[in-house]
């Protein structure tokens, strides 16, 4: 019975979801988004999502791992989206399908096959990354892909040599054809006099020639027609007619053998009919996927993750304002107030704002990215409206019974988890008695603990929502001097009607405007008076703000390129330090040969020259250790936080390239004493990490793993130029690398990639050790920011 009552309420949700969507422009909002899918199957699957339907987390986290992909693989071709449901229709109802239809299929299953190599083949998404598991769940379609190729050419014929008696029957057929267009040209070289045209033709399927009808009787064979003058006579020659029979019988029996062909080829299509139409789900939903993944990156849109009941949009644009003329939106309601009074003058943006609140908060718990910062709220709260005038003809209602009626069928769904958008509240009457509604209106949304946000003229409204603990003042923002709307909000201010000064920018008489103040209450002039001057204060106040959030951003902008810059400046100093190691190696295996050959002379003179080679290669080693040291700093700066990098007594630490957990007892000199388990140890700062109490439980509970001997076994030829050794030790990611390389060798590559992660650089670290000491490798690096960055080193063989 519960499961009974809840299906019905989210029917009844849903039903008053679609009034929603047509009251705030949800259906020309979402073709914004519709606008970069690939095909009509990723616009089935935006127009499916709703609140109700959709797992909204994992709906964002897939478009927040496809950005990172996008940003560094690129977007993947359309072949993959294209609606092939049409062709399918016909194989699952028996029906034969032609060529044409055939390389829509190949180009589709193609394009899945590339689809899923170029998720294979990335380097930016961990094997943990909920995007792969979701799109390994596409086919492989090998088999049918080679199929088509080998049967239907480019212009989606069947090859000739698609079986071996279609193309004994198409040579027979050449051939006939061969001999009977000879037999004409020889025909019309004898008989030129009696021939209209000195040509053959083809008439009912079968070659002819056009005769004058005056010497018909000169020709024997058969007649097959007259031309329209009735001048000329198509007829067949007797000796044709055996040959053109035989062109016949081929003909049809080329038809019947290309139909077993296809309709074999159907079948294989048929008998993966299951598989192909599960990954069309999957595929529409990638491409809705890859269509907001277009939508963030291209309008510079935020994924906004939905919770609670805090409301915040910042710098929020609506999607149908053109960019250029759109004012970002700034307005909040922390979870512990329950509604916002906004104020204002008519067409200061009070209802544009109302539509970006609700289609924004649609739009997220839909699982879509919108156009706002990232510092955005937005709530799990249904949504409840009245607005824009409700005015009917048919129902003979007012623009105020209209507004009732959407705010009676408003309180009687709404509950605390609501959120309730009502625009002009208490306007199309009265005002002294609308004001009187709306605040009972308010105080029963106040009561029930619903949520809301509603503009208003009224000043009853404006001073009620001032003086209740529970409720925010904002107002729109005006411009006195040019007596313009601005249509910014202004948070914790109300806003003055401006009545007096829009009327008489617009032509009202002076003398109009006099007589109307007289009838203004003195109360009433001194708040509006109160309430302009607070706008203009705010107003400056906000200007001044918006300026220091700009300089911050700028400076938060050139703080991050900094950081980029100087991290790969990191990287580049790392590399040419190693470079320089490599070197060194060099100058020490050759001092070392020298000295070898010292040693085997027997004209050396005395052990002088010996001391000499070996003084030479100490300071050769004494190098090779210095800028080993350097490097082992650089890395240790790039991998490990600042905070990770600040050491203090007490803290827990391990060495940078160790999983081992110690405690900081204290400094002697500039090395920090580290008690491991009973056992001090004297060690410079810069070889420790600071560990967090995550990452010491995690040390703690990781298994150690076994020392095993293995040994080394040459697999098949390398079908990808790239090795993923994350998660091993570094002397067995050494082991592997080392069978890589040798595959790598084997191969057609000239450029290999090692991925490893960024984590504590230890395993970089011990690989590139590795390298160094390898005649096999020409040049290493690592990975540009599109192949990986420091997660990724780089071969050359």
């Amino acid at each position: 019975m519960e499961e009974f009552s809840e299906k019905i309420l989210v029917e009844s949700k849903v039903s008053y979801l679609e009034y929603i969507k047509e009251k705030i422009d949800y259906p020309e909002v979402l073709n914004t988004y519709k606008y970069y899918c690939y095909s009509s199957l990723g616009k089935e699957y935006l127009e499916s999502l709703n609140p109700y339907n959709v797992d909204v987390i994992q709906e964002l986290t897939y478009v927040s791992e496809l950005c990172d992909f996008v940003r560094v693989e690129g977007y993947p071709t359309s072949d993959a989206f294209i609606d092939v449901r049409p062709i399918l229709q016909k194989v699952e109802s028996g029906l034969l399908i032609e060529g044409e239809d055939f390389l829509a299929i190949l180009k589709f299953l193609s394009g899945i096959k590339t689809l899923r190599e170029s998720f294979k083949n990335q380097r930016i998404l961990n094997s943990q990354a909920t995007v792969l598991s979701f799109v390994s769940k596409l086919g492989n379609y090998d088999e049918i892909i080679n199929a088509i190729r080998s049967v239907i050419d480019d212009n989606g014929k069947v090859k000739d040599n698609a079986s071996v008696l279609l193309k004994k029957i198409r040579n027979e057929y050449n051939e006939t054809l061969r001999d009977i267009r000879h037999k004409l040209e020889r025909f019309i070289a004898h008989n030129q006099n009696v021939l209209q045209e000195l040509s053959y033709t083809i008439k009912n399927e079968r070659y002819v020639l056009p005769v004058k009808a005056n010497e018909r009787g000169k020709l024997k064979g058969i007649v097959h027609g007259l031309s329209s003058s009735g001048s000329t006579v198509y007829i067949e020659p007797e000796e044709i007619i055996p040959m053109n029979d035989k062109i016949r019988i081929l003909s049809e029996e080329e038809a019947k053998e290309i139909a077993r062909i296809l309709r074999e080829l159907t079948s294989k299509i048929f008998d993966r009919l299951s598989q192909i139409k599960s990954d069309i789900n999957v595929l529409k939903r990638l491409d809705g996927l890859f269509a907001k993944v277009r939508y963030v990156i291209e309008k510079n849109a935020s994924i906004v993750i939905p919770e609670g009941k805090y409301l915040k949009l910042s710098r929020a644009r609506h999607p149908l304002i053109h960019p250029d003329k759109v004012v970002p939106v700034d307005i909040e309601l922390p979870a512990d107030k329950l509604g916002i009074v906004v104020t204002g003058p008519n067409t200061g943006g009070k209802t544009v704002l109302l539509k970006t609140i609700a289609v924004s908060i649609i739009l997220v718990r839909s699982g879509f990215p919108i156009l706002a910062g990232e510092s955005s709220r937005i709530p799990l709260l249904d949504i409840y409206v009245d607005i824009g005038d409700s005015q009917s003809i048919l129902e003979n209602l007012s623009t105020f019974s209209g507004h009732i009626v959407n705010i009676v069928r408003a309180l009687e769904l709404a509950d605390d988890n609501s959120l309730v958008l009502i625009d002009e509240l208490g306007s199309g009457t009265d005002p002294y008695e609308g004001s009187a509604i709306a605040l009972g209106i308010i105080e029963e949304l106040v009561a029930r603990r619903i949520k809301f946000v509603v503009t208003t003229h009224l000043t009853p409204v404006k001073l009620y929502s001032m003086s209740h603990d529970r409720l925010v003042t904002a107002s729109m923002e005006f411009d006195p001097e040019t007596l313009s709307p601005k249509y910014r909000v202004l948070m914790n201010i109300p806003g003055a009607s401006h009545a007096f000064e829009i009327s008489k920018k617009y032509g009202l008489p002076d003398g109009i405007l006099e007589r109307a103040r007289k009838h203004l209450d003195e109360e009433h002039v001194k708040i509006e008076e109160l309430i302009k001057s607070l706008n203009k204060q705010i107003s400056e106040l906000e200007f001044r703000k918006r300026e220091l959030e700009q300089t911050l951003r700028d400076y938060t902008r050139q703080k991050r390129e900094f950081e980029e810059k100087y991290k790969l400046l990191k990287v580049k100093k790392m590399e040419e330090f190693d470079k320089e190691l490599r070197e060194v190696y060099k100058d020490i295996q050759k001092a070392k040969r020298d000295l070898q050959i010292t040693l085997q002379s027997k004209n050396t003179e005395s052990e002088q020259l010996i001391r000499k080679r070996l003084k030479e290669i100490e300071s050769e080693v004494k190098h090779l250790e210095n800028v080993q040291e350097k490097i082992e700093k650089v890395m240790y700066e790039t991998v490990v936080s600042q905070e990770e990098r600040t050491i203090s007594v007490g803290d827990t630490v391990r060495l940078f390239d160790g999983t081992a957990l110690g405690k900081v007892v204290e400094f002697k000199g500039n090395k920090a004493v580290v008690d491991f388990n009973g056992l001090k140890i004297e060690i410079k700062p810069e070889k420790l990490v600071k560990v967090g109490t995550k990452e010491s439980a995690e040390l703690t509970q990781k298994p150690s793993h076994p020392h095993t001997t293995k040994h080394r076994v040459f697999g098949p030829s390398l079908t990808s130029n790239e090795i993923d050794v994350r998660g091993m030790t570094v002397e067995e990611a050494v082991e592997k690398i080392d069978e890589f390389i040798d595959q790598l060798l084997m191969s057609d590559f000239t450029m290999g990639y090692i991925i490893h992660g960024k984590g504590t650089g230890k395993l970089a670290t011990g690989i590139w050790n590795h390298l160094r000491h390898d005649k096999r490798i020409k040049n290493y690096r690592f990975g540009r920011p599109d192949e990986g960055g420091v997660g990724v080193t780089v071969v050359e063989i």
